[in-house]
C-alpha cells in the first residue's frame, strides 16, 4: 500500500513538474480622440477610443523565450500591419510597451477611417466629453487584448481578444489561439496536429450543431481553420462571426473528438501525443 501511495504521489509530482509555468506580466495601454464632421466641428462629434491590454509571457519555466517572444509579437501586432510601429521586434518588456504606445497614437491619428474628420484632443477646451450611456452608437472603440489561456502538456495556448465598432448597425469582434511548444520552442500550426487539413476540412460540418440554415462552409478554406486549440481530448475549430454564419451566431465553436481524428488517420505523432 505504501508503494502504492509513493508511486502515486511520485506520478502526481512529475505530472505537476512537467506541466509548463508562465509567469506573464500585465500592461495596458489606452487613448483617444475626438472626430468631429467637417460640416459640424463644434457638436457632439465622436470619441475614438484604442486599448492594447496584455498579459506578456516574461518566462516559461523560469526561462525566457526569445522564440515566443518573437511568435507573439507577429502574429499579435504585425498581423494588424503594424510594421512602422515593430521595425524590430523589442527584446524586453519596456520596449514593447513603448512600442506599443507608439502603436495605438499612431493608429487613432492615422487610421483612413477618421480622415473624412476634424480631429482634436480630448483635452480641448469647451469640448463636452461624450456620454457613452447617452450616445451609444456616437462612441467608437477599438481593443486588444491578449492573454494565455491554458497547457495541454507542453502546448500552450494563448488567446487574442478583438472588439471594435466604428459606426453601423453594431461592432465587431473575435477570438485568436495561437499554440507554441514550449519543449520544442517553437510555433505548431494545424499541419503539425493534422495529416491532411484538407480531409478535416471536409469533415468539420459534421460537428458543426447549428441550424442548417446557419450553416455557411460553402466559401470556407484551409487557411481558416488555422484558429483552433486543444483542450478536454477534442480540437475545437474557432470561427468569427459570418465566417461560416450569420452575425447572431457570434464567435463559433466546432469541437472534433481527438480520438475520431485518430481512428480516421488524420492525426500525425504529435497530435496523437496530445490525448495523452
Amino acid at each position: 500500500m505504501k508503494t502504492k501511495f509513493l508511486l502515486a504521489f511520485l506520478l502526481i509530482s512529475l505530472t505537476a513538474a512537467g506541466a509548463p509555468k508562465i509567469k506573464t506580466q500585465h500592461f495596458e495601454v489606452k487613448d483617444s480622440i475626438r472626430l468631429f464632421e467637417k460640416d459640424d466641428p463644434q457638436g457632439i462629434g465622436y470619441k475614438s477610443v484604442k486599448s492594447v491590454v496584455v498579459d506578456w509571457p516574461v518566462l516559461v519555466n523560469g526561462k525566457k523565450s526569445r522564440q515566443l517572444n518573437d511568435f507573439l509579437v507577429e502574429k499579435v501586432f504585425l498581423a494588424s500591419q503594424n510594421k512602422k510601429s515593430f521595425p524590430t521586434i523589442p527584446r524586453d518588456i519596456e520596449g514593447l510597451k513603448k512600442c506599443v504606445r507608439h502603436m495605438v497614437d499612431s493608429e487613432l491619428r492615422g487610421s483612413e477611417m477618421v480622415s473624412d474628420y476634424i480631429v482634436k484632443e480630448p483635452s480641448t477646451p469647451g469640448v463636452p466629453d461624450v456620454d457613452a450611456e447617452e450616445y451609444p452608437m456616437n462612441r467608437w472603440y477599438e481593443s486588444c487584448e491578449l492573454k494565455h489561456s491554458h497547457d495541454v502538456g507542453d502546448l500552450v495556448f494563448f488567446v487574442e481578444n478583438l472588439e471594435m465598432y466604428l459606426g453601423g448597425a453594431h461592432g465587431d469582434y473575435a477570438a485568436n489561439f495561437y499554440a507554441f511548444d514550449v519543449a520544442l520552442n517553437k510555433p505548431i500550426h494545424l499541419a503539425d496536429i493534422v495529416t491532411s487539413p484538407r480531409k478535416l476540412l471536409r469533415l468539420l460540418p459534421r460537428y458543426d450543431n447549428r441550424d442548417k440554415d446557419n450553416k455557411w462552409w460553402d466559401n470556407v478554406d484551409v487557411k481558416s481553420i488555422e484558429n483552433f486549440f486543444v483542450k478536454d481530448g477534442k480540437m475545437v475549430f474557432v470561427f468569427s462571426p459570418y465566417a461560416i454564419g450569420p452575425f447572431c451566431d457570434g464567435i463559433v465553436e466546432v469541437p472534433v473528438p481527438l480520438k475520431t481524428l485518430k481512428a480516421k488517420g488524420l492525426l500525425t505523432a504529435y497530435g496523437k501525443k496530445l490525448m495523452k
